[in-house]
Parts: C-alpha cells; sequence; structure tokens
C-alpha cells in the first residue's frame, strides 16, 4: 500500500521515472495488481507511450471493472490512438458509473466530433454543460462541431475555450501591467499570436486587413520562416519571429493594449457565410517566384505538384493520406511531376522513381522560408493534394487546386459549402474538393473523379 501511494505522488509530480521504478518494484511483487498497472499505463499515456499504456491499462481493467478513472484513463488511451468508438463505449461505463459527473458526456461528445457526426456531438456535449456550464472539454467539442456545421458565431463562441487550456496565451507586458484579451474594441495596439499549423495561419490571416482598420497597431508574432508572407502581405503591420523564443527584444517599440490568437479572428469578422469575402490576399515573391520560373524551364510542361501525405497521428493522418502509387492516376498528363510534402519523402520517391517510368522530382525548396514553398506552388501549372497547408496556400493565393477529402474531415473542410465542392474560405475558382462518398474506404473512387477533370 505504501508503494501505491508514493506511486500516486509521483504521477501527481509528473515525476514518471519514479512512477515506473516503484510501479515495477510493486508489479514484482504483484503482476496483476490493477491499481499499480493503471498508474504506470496513466504515466505511459502521459509521456506518449500510448500502445503500452493500452495494453497495461486493459490489462488493469481485465483485474478491475469497477473503477471509473481506470476507464477513463483507458477511454482516453483509445481516443489517442484514434479508436473513437472503443472510447465512447469506455466514456459510457464511467458515465452510467457517475451520472452527475460532465466528464463522461464531454468525453463521449469528443468522440462524436472525431467521426464526423456533429449534431451527435452537440447533444452529449450539452449534456456535460447542463452539468458545468463552462466545461473546457465540452465547450471546445461544442466548437469544433459548430464549425463543422457553419454555425460560425456559435463556434467562437464556444472555441474560446481552446485558449489557455489547448493552446497557450503568451503574456506580454509584466504582471503588474499585464494586457488583457482583444474583445475586438477599435483604437488599440494588439498582438497577434500565430498558433495551430501553417495553413491555420494562412487561412486566419484574411482577417488582419479588417483587423488593421480599426486597431491602433497590429503586431503579428509568428515563426521565422512566416516573417516573409506576414510582412509583404500585409504591409503597415508589425511583424516578429519570436513565438518560440523566451524572452522578445521588441516589447519596447510598442505600448500593448491587449492580445489575442490568430485562430480567434474569426469571432470578430465571419460570423456568417456572407462575411466571407473569398477573395486571394496572398502574393508570391516576385524574386522567388521568378528564381523557381528559371530553375523549372529545365523540365517538361506541364509542372504538376502534388503531396500526398497530410498531418501526424492526432490530426488523423491515416485518414487525410495517401500512398504514391495511389496518386499515380493524377500523375497522368503532366509533363514533370513535383513533390510538395513536408515530411521526408526522400526513400518513398526514390523506390518510386527506381521502377517508374513518370519520375517524381523533388525540388530544392527551403524550408527555413515559408515564402520559398508559395512561391514554388504560385509557379506550377497545376496542384493536386490531400487536406494539407498545399491547399491553403493555394486557396489564400486564388490558385486552381485540386483536393483530396476524407469522408470525415477536419472541420475546416467539414463545412459543405456549394454542395461540399468549395471551401468557403478561398476564392469560388481556386480550391476544389473531391471527397470520399459514404462507403468508400480508400481513396481510388475520389482520385479516378479528380484525374478525370485535370
Amino acid at each position: 500500500m505504501h508503494d501505491i501511494k508514493a506511486i500516486h505522488s509521483a504521477l501527481k509530480r509528473e515525476e514518471y521515472g519514479k512512477v515506473f521504478t516503484l510501479g515495477n518494484k510493486a508489479l514484482n511483487d504483484n503482476p496483476d495488481n490493477p491499481e499499480a498497472l493503471y498508474l504506470v499505463g496513466a504515466a505511459l499515456r502521459q509521456i506518449g507511450h500510448l500502445g503500452l499504456a493500452c495494453c497495461v491499462l486493459s490489462r488493469a481493467i481485465a483485474k478491475e471493472q469497477k473503477q471509473p478513472n481506470l476507464w477513463s484513463y483507458y477511454g482516453a488511451t483509445l481516443h489517442d490512438l484514434n479508436r473513437w468508438e472503443e472510447a465512447e463505449k469506455a466514456f459510457q461505463l464511467v458515465h452510467k458509473m457517475l451520472p452527475n459527473d460532465p466528464i463522461p458526456p464531454a468525453n463521449i461528445g469528443a468522440t462524436y466530433v472525431q467521426r464526423g457526426m456533429w449534431r451527435e456531438a452537440i447533444n452529449w456535449c450539452d449534456k456535460s454543460l447542463k452539468l458545468d456550464p463552462e466545461h473546457y472539454i465540452a465547450r471546445i467539442s461544442m466548437g469544433f462541431a459548430n464549425l463543422s456545421l457553419g454555425r460560425w458565431k456559435d463556434a467562437w463562441e464556444y472555441a474560446e475555450a481552446l485558449y489557455g487550456n489547448h493552446l497557450q496565451i503568451r503574456v506580454y507586458n509584466p504582471p503588474e501591467s499585464r494586457e488583457g484579451r482583444w474583445d475586438g474594441t477599435p483604437g488599440q495596439t494588439v498582438v497577434v499570436q500565430c498558433d495551430q499549423g501553417v495553413g491555420d495561419m494562412i487561412m486566419f490571416a484574411q482577417c488582419l486587413p479588417r483587423m488593421q482598420a480599426v486597431c491602433k497597431e497590429v503586431i503579428v508574432e509568428c515563426a521565422p520562416r512566416m516573417v516573409g508572407m506576414f510582412q509583404r502581405c500585409f504591409p503597415g503591420i508589425y511583424v516578429y519571429g519570436s513565438l518560440k523564443e523566451d524572452s522578445v527584444d521588441w516589447l519596447d517599440n510598442h505600448k500593448i493594449d491587449c492580445s489575442t490568437h490568430i485562430s480567434f479572428l474569426g469571432r470578430w469578422y465571419l460570423n456568417k457565410d456572407s462575411d466571407f469575402e473569398r477573395k486571394p490576399y496572398i502574393t508570391p515573391d516576385p524574386d522567388l517566384k521568378k528564381k523557381w520560373l528559371g530553375w523549372l524551364e529545365q523540365f517538361p510542361k506541364p509542372w504538376r505538384g502534388i503531396a500526398w501525405k497530410g498531418g501526424i497521428q492526432q490530426t488523423q493522418t491515416h485518414l487525410r493520406s495517401v500512398t504514391l502509387e495511389q496518386m499515380e492516376p493524377v500523375m497522368k498528363g503532366a509533363g514533370t511531376v513535383f513533390d510538395l510534402s513536408y515530411h521526408d519523402s526522400n526513400d518513398e520517391v526514390a523506390r518510386w522513381n527506381i521502377q517508374q517510368k513518370q519520375q517524381v522530382i523533388r525540388p530544392p525548396i527551403d524550408v527555413k522560408d515559408y515564402d520559398d514553398t508559395i512561391a514554388f506552388v504560385a509557379a506550377m501549372d497545376s496542384i493536386v493534394s490531400v487536406t494539407t497547408t498545399i491547399a491553403h496556400v493555394c486557396g489564400s493565393l486564388g490558385k486552381k487546386a485540386h483536393i483530396l477529402v476524407p469522408e470525415v474531415a477536419q472541420w475546416r473542410y467539414a463545412y459543405k459549402f456549394n454542395d461540399g465542392t468549395e471551401m468557403i474560405w478561398y476564392p469560388k475558382d481556386s480550391v476544389k474538393l473531391y471527397r470520399q462518398k459514404p462507403g468508400e474506404k480508400t481513396f481510388e473512387s475520389a482520385i479516378k473523379r479528380l484525374s478525370k477533370d485535370i
């Protein structure tokens, strides 16, 4: 019993090495000790060893099935592994054990969000919010569900729970004069903190000119590789590439009134479909585009860029990605095919090029300056991609792109605007979506539909 209390304390202090040492000792004495298994499994999940955590927690449940905390951790681990139906069953059991606890219905709602069942998600999150109106998991899931349904105004209200919970709020002024969160008030100096991924930064950047029109000063803090794009496309806005730095040297240049996240700007400017301007707002660097056009002259036209992998495990890469072999139909008719992947695809491309007549060229893009990617994309004759950053680059440029979208799409692509063939975020003739239809297990049929169009 003493060891179990010590393991609890170590887990609470996030001393995971100590959890494993003490847990191993307890399990040496009794390999079927469910509480020791639970605590070790919880620590494994916390450090990202999800498969191991699932095995250990499953073993604990085989020995003890009446502990809600154990079922909650097991369900959360299944959720992290994208096993959402199994996760829901675990959360349902917890809900029966603890009917007045807001956490289980919030977690159930989150599993429905991941499965693209937006209305069911809202129903379960409603149950959670009746028990605790401020429960952040329920509010975040409500936000994503409403975004996916195009219920913009409600979505932003609930999505505010992201900030400070899942997304860090950076503080720029000292504690005695700490700035507040921007509430849309005109005439202020506002720092816009970039967050999420590059695609989201680009997507929400369309709100910056409207913000600039009402603010005294707009300051964008971003990653260094995004500075050039923001400075060129949004003149008059101050841009600093210090987002990942612990301290910054530009604070004395401004008297900051408040701050916000770039992904929250929709709260003030995008509350109904007609608020989306649907016009290009990004331009490529002319010198970089000229450089690429000169380099591309050595290759036969038309030039077609392709990207076939999107996301990571936490953002459903297994749903969003295809193989290079599956992309073969969209290579037909291209003079030269170029790899636009941001992941390391060298081995995959090398194997393809050994076996296939149609070669895939990986361009020497400067990954430290995203302007180089934007310029290269702008130089292409056509683009085919899965749901990844390239889709947002094309949309913001107003450039035609053909995008493969999974049946269960992330919220950015989920709202079925204009019969689901367009993204409301971008101009009408830019991003065209090719969705998996219900029951299609792979992208094969969607790729065939796309290849006919190009």
